[in-house]
C-alpha cells in the first residue's frame, strides 16, 4: 500500500473500510454513552444515523405530547412518552436477514400501556407511534410504517411538517390481518381523532405549532 493509499484510508469514516462496523449487538448498544445512543437508531443489528430534530420539531413534539396527556383515560394506565428507545419484539420481515436482529426505533412521540418501574419499552407495549417528519421523509413513510405495521403496533400517525408548518397528519391504522396499515385519513389544519382506550383527540395545527 503506497502512502497515498494509507492517508485516503485513515481519512476515511470506518465504516466506509469495513463495513462490519456498522453492525451492532443489544449489549454493545446498551454500553455506549448516552449522547450517541441518541444520535443513532438499530435496524436489524445495523447502525442507522439520525439527524437532530429542529426546533419546530421538537415544539410540535411536546405539545402533542401534552396533548395526549391531557387526553388520557382515568383508567386503564396509560402514558405518554417521547424519544424513547423501543425495542423490537417480533422479527423484522422486511429485512432479507434470517432470524431475529437487534433492532431499536425512537419514535417521536408514543402512547403506551404504563411499564413497571425500571422496564423497557417493547414494541407490543405501545398502542399508537407518532414520527413527526419533512414530506420527502422516505424511511418514515415507508421503511418505519411497515416495520411498525409488523410489530402490531394499531395506530401510526405521520405529522408531516412544510418548513415551520404543519401541512397534514396521516393516519393508519391496522388492517384486518395485523400485518399492514391502510390510511384511514389525511387530517387538515386539525387532528381529531379517537385513539385506543377511549383516548380522544381534538385540537388544531395552530396549537401544535405554538411555543
Amino acid at each position: 500500500m503506497t502512502e497515498k493509499d494509507k492517508d485516503n484510508e485513515m481519512s476515511m469514516p470506518a465504516w466506509a473500510t469495513d463495513p462490519s462496523s456498522m453492525l451492532i449487538t443489544e449489549a454493545e448498544y446498551e454500553a455506549l454513552p448516552a449522547e450517541v445512543c441518541k444520535s443513532i437508531e438499530v435496524v436489524d443489528g445495523r447502525v442507522i444515523f439520525c439527524a437532530s430534530p429542529t426546533p419546530m420539531h421538537q415544539q410540535v413534539s411536546r405539545n402533542l405530547t401534552m396533548a395526549l396527556l391531557m387526553a388520557r383515560p382515568p383508567n386503564p394506565c396509560v402514558n405518554v412518552l417521547y424519544e424513547t428507545d423501543m425495542r423490537f419484539r417480533r422479527r423484522n420481515p422486511h429485512v432479507v436477514r434470517s432470524g431475529k436482529q437487534f433492532t431499536l426505533r425512537r419514535p417521536d412521540v408514543v402512547v403506551l400501556r404504563c411499564l413497571e418501574p425500571g422496564a423497557l419499552l417493547w414494541s407490543d407495549d405501545v398502542l399508537v407511534a407518532i414520527e413527526i417528519t419533512s414530506s420527502d421523509e422516505e424511511a418514515d413513510f415507508n421503511d418505519k410504517r411497515a416495520e411498525y405495521a409488523a410489530q402490531g403496533i394499531p395506530i401510526y400517525l405521520i405529522v408531516v411538517m412544510t418548513g415551520s408548518e404543519i401541512d397534514s397528519v396521516a393516519e393508519y391504522r391496522l388492517d384486518w390481518s395485523g400485518r399492514n396499515y391502510q390510511l384511514v385519513t389525511v387530517h387538515r389544519r386539525s387532528l381529531t381523532t379517537e385513539l385506543p382506550e377511549g383516548m380522544k383527540l381534538d385540537i388544531t395545527f395552530q396549537q401544535l405549532e405554538q411555543v
